[in-house]
């Protein structure tokens, strides 16, 4: 009898929370930063779009600093050529300085990305796999090399996505984590308007989480 209710307790017990994978996260950040730094001046003439944005980034800092300038490629939002500019005033007008920036928050992405995944999911495989094919998959890394405002709006969409997945897995910290979300969401449609209609995706799915708790408060 005594064995049997030990193996039913056995049987029933919960099973151990699994462990979170941050430090693989944190090793497979720091070799996709190596990595898509390494040249990450050349070429040493803009590329792409860099056509577009390097040149409103110069306009930006001369409007900072002398206040004279043209307000070039006015369709797209402000905060994603004002932090290309940021890194220029910091590395000067330079392949690095147009860049550093981008390769900032490209790894950024990346590792928002694989914390997003831990919450929503707490399978350890999927998120160092995910961690894996996206920093292989290129798309990241090549955005994270060239001076363009695509960057900049993943990086903080992942940022979102993370503390939103926080916030419903750990409810104690949701009301910080939910004004983080917000934050990042708004910086996201401040870097490029094709964030907007994502944006609203989180309150639907906060909307249907509460729902399905059947309570006000998540």
């Amino acid at each position: 009898m005594a064995e049997t209710r030990a193996s039913l307790s056995a049987d029933t017990a919960a099973p151990a929370h699994p462990r979170d994978p941050l430090g693989w996260v944190a090793a497979i950040t720091a070799a996709f930063a190596l990595l898509a730094g390494w040249r990450l001046a050349v070429p040493s003439i803009p590329v792409f779009d860099e056509v577009h944005y390097i040149p409103a980034a110069r306009e930006l800092l001369s409007l900072f600093n002398g206040g004279f300038g043209d307000y070039l490629n006015p369709e797209h939002p402000m905060l994603g050529k004002q932090l290309i500019a940021l890194g220029m005033a910091m590395f000067g007008d330079s392949p690095l300085g147009w860049r550093i920036m981008p390769l900032a928050f490209g790894t950024l992405a990346l590792f928002a990305s694989m914390r997003a995944l831990w919450y929503a999911s707490e399978d350890r495989f999927a998120c160092i796999a995910f961690g894996v094919l996206l920093a292989t998959g290129f798309h990241l890394f090549i955005q994270s090399r060239i001076a363009m405002l695509d960057v900049f709006m993943a990086a903080f969409l992942a940022v979102a996505a993370w503390q939103f997945a926080g916030a419903i897995r750990q409810p104690e910290t949701g009301r910080w984590r939910l004004a983080l979300t917000g934050i990042a969401l708004g910086c996201a449609m401040a870097a490029k308007w094709n964030a907007v209609p994502l944006a609203m995706l989180p309150g639907l799915v906060f909307f249907a989480a509460r729902i399905s708790a059947g309570r006000r408060r998540l």
